[in-house]
């Protein structure tokens, strides 16, 4: 069980820890990471009950296994859903929050409440599958979490940014943030989903998950050297 466990739970605490590391100017609470990782994992927990309810719906409607079925999955049941309600909880316990001062931290919290819901989803997925399961969750469905909090944190911190010049609301600062992971989440997801009874599509899912594996750790590299305060950032 203890082996289960750091299987599910280091490889989320190593993508953590790589994106702490490059908030080089100012660290971040541990008070507010601390926040960020339970609410983002119990996050986990009304998506899962709205995902059941689309489900029925969803399979009421389409023939299940059809590539508009995957598709419709992949992207409305699973990614909007999630991501949704990740970026509830960041912005809930961030916008407005003082230490929320620097651009680049939108990426440290958007990561911490990301891999929160990670972590949660991870242990439950390697309790039942094993470390086969642990594995391929470490090389893949992981980092697609980190990639989206990424992208929806570079998004987060310039939405802070303009927050000062304009005001801003929680519908605003979620179109802006919410379309990038939802579009890798759900393609992610629709391709995994179909390649079972269309191989063409593990050929799209691999190469796909490697461009943007290498895109997320060049905008990732380019919003920690470019990170500045954001009362010094102008539009």
């Amino acid at each position: 069980m203890i082996i289960l466990l750091a299987a599910a739970v280091l490889p989320a605490a190593f993508l953590l820890y790589r994106v702490y590391k490059m908030d080089t100017i100012e660290k971040e609470p541990w008070s507010i990471l601390r926040k960020l990782l339970l609410w983002g994992a119990l996050s986990g927990i009304p998506a899962a009950l709205v995902e059941s309810l689309l489900t029925g719906v969803v399979q009421n409607l389409l023939q299940e296994g059809t590539l508009l079925y995957n598709f419709v999955f992949g992207f409305i049941v699973a990614a909007l859903v999630e991501e949704s309600f990740k970026f509830f909880f960041l912005y809930k316990f961030t916008f407005k929050n003082p230490a929320f001062n620097y651009r680049f931290d939108g990426v440290v919290y958007a990561v911490f409440v990301s891999m929160g819901f990670a972590i949660l989803e991870n242990v439950l997925y390697v309790f039942q599958g094993g470390l086969g399961v642990a594995l391929s969750r470490a090389l893949l469905a992981l980092p697609l979490h980190a990639a989206c909090g990424v992208y929806m944190g570079i998004a987060y911190g310039q939405q802070k940014v303009n927050s000062l010049y304009k005001p801003a609301s929680f519908g605003s600062v979620a179109r802006a943030c919410l379309p990038v992971p939802i579009l890798i989440h759900g393609f992610y997801d629709s391709c995994a989903f179909s390649a079972e009874n269309y191989p063409i599509f593990l050929l799209v899912f691999v190469v796909f998950v490697i461009l943007v594996f290498i895109l997320t750790l060049r905008q990732l590299k380019k919003a920690s050297q470019e990170d500045r305060p954001v009362e010094e950032v102008t539009l």
